[in-house]
């Protein structure tokens, strides 16, 4: 275990969850957790994931597995080799580490989700868990019958007793209620967002054209296949560069059929797989993310987006609503796509600034002005649950 020599008596919190940095592949989970470490310094964290990325066998290069590795001033990071992994394992590392609180990552993952419920219960340990959006009817929808079964067993077994919910929204809350138990323990929290900084790029809209961009898994719940069949109509040019892990082959062949029929006005590029870091340039380089979800838990790169002046075309399944009451964005039906769509490639440079503005008013109002009563809020759950 990692000794440190320093005197602080900062709280310990391990984390579990299923991939980290310098992985990316996985999205959301990766983000909400490097965005909340970062952000909460008075506290020393301590994560236990895998040491290789969503749907990659390659072990990280530069780091070695199996022992604390230091991620920044207040993290490390412990990552297991396949081989590496067990129930036995984790107890052993939990038990030495003497955390005071454990956070767990997601529901389902049967060595970063389910061993550490039982094991933090064993070991008496304050036990969190964030549900990241997987108790909720669009993500039941998939793979119904093995999670029903999976969550049946855990209320049969009392499993979830001494657990405390982390749900970042309402909504959210509502669907642990509904699967777990209207007794759950839960604290609703947004997400933190990525640390803001106040180097905003504006970029000049030409009428008659537009750049958009998709940073999020090629995917069905993203909706990716709803994006390009809005292209089809569109009068007037369009970019739409894709950024994202691509791992259901027949759905980016479906992709690919709808690409090929589009118009010559229409170009989009698929780009592979966007690192964290060069999310905001990505963003900046566009004129609006377009990211059509079947259905966001809280959506980081649309939180992004806002906080780089670029306004987005998004479904109504997400918590950012009515933004074209800020001048913000648009959250539609699918069917609404290509009006919208259009409606943004015939708009002036002069229309265009008021929504790219609209769009870091509300980053500001929404996301970065309520952060400090967030955080207050996440060392309250971490110090003060059960």
């Amino acid at each position: 275990m990692h000794n440190k020599n320093n005197t602080t008596t900062h709280l310990k919190i391990a984390i579990t969850i299923d991939w980290y940095l310098p992985g990316t592949n996985s999205g959301g989970p990766v983000s909400s957790v490097s965005n909340l470490v970062a952000a909460l310094p008075e506290f020393d964290f301590y994560i236990l994931t895998r040491n290789t990325d969503y749907c990659s066998t390659e072990p990280y290069a530069d780091i070695t597995a199996n022992q604390w590795c230091k991620l920044g001033g207040n993290v490390w990071v412990y990552y297991f080799s396949d081989e590496q992994i067990s129930k036995r394992k984790m107890t052993q590392v939990l038990r030495d580490l003497k955390a005071d609180s454990l956070y767990i990552n997601g529901i389902y993952s049967r060595a970063f989700s389910q061993w550490p419920v039982t094991i933090g219960k064993s070991l008496g340990l304050k036990t969190i868990v964030a549900a990241r959006g997987m108790l909720s009817p669009h993500a039941l929808a998939v793979k119904t019958t093995k999670k029903l079964l999976f969550l049946s067993f855990m209320r049969w077994m009392n499993a979830y007793s001494h657990v405390h919910f982390h749900a970042t929204s309402e909504e959210e809350a509502k669907d642990i209620e509904a699967v777990i138990s209207k007794r759950a323990k839960i604290s609703v929290l947004a997400n933190a967002a990525r640390q803001e900084t106040n180097d905003i790029k504006g970029i000049t809209k030409e009428q008659g054209s537009v750049k958009l961009v998709s940073i999020g898994r090629i995917a069905p719940e993203k909706g990716t296949v709803h994006g390009l069949q809005a292209l089809k109509d569109i009068q007037g040019n369009v970019e739409f560069d894709l950024f994202g892990t691509c791992y259901n082959s027949d759905y980016w062949n479906q992709c690919e059929q709808l690409i090929k029929q589009l118009p010559k006005n229409i170009v989009v590029r698929y780009n592979g797989v966007c690192p964290s870091e060069e999310v905001p340039e990505k963003l900046e380089a566009a004129h609006a993310l377009l990211l059509p979800s079947e259905g966001e838990n809280y959506g980081h790169a649309i939180v992004e987006s806002f906080a780089k002046a670029r306004p987005v075309i998004i479904s109504k399944h997400t918590p950012w609503k009515s933004l074209t009451n800020f001048q913000a964005g648009w959250d539609v039906d699918h069917n609404e796509l290509s009006k919208v769509i259009q409606a943004l490639v015939s708009m002036n440079n002069e229309e265009y600034q008021n929504w790219s503005k609209g769009a870091h008013v509300f980053a500001q109002k929404r996301v970065f002005e309520t952060q400090k009563d967030l955080l207050n809020g996440y060392n309250n759950m971490f110090i003060n649950v059960l």
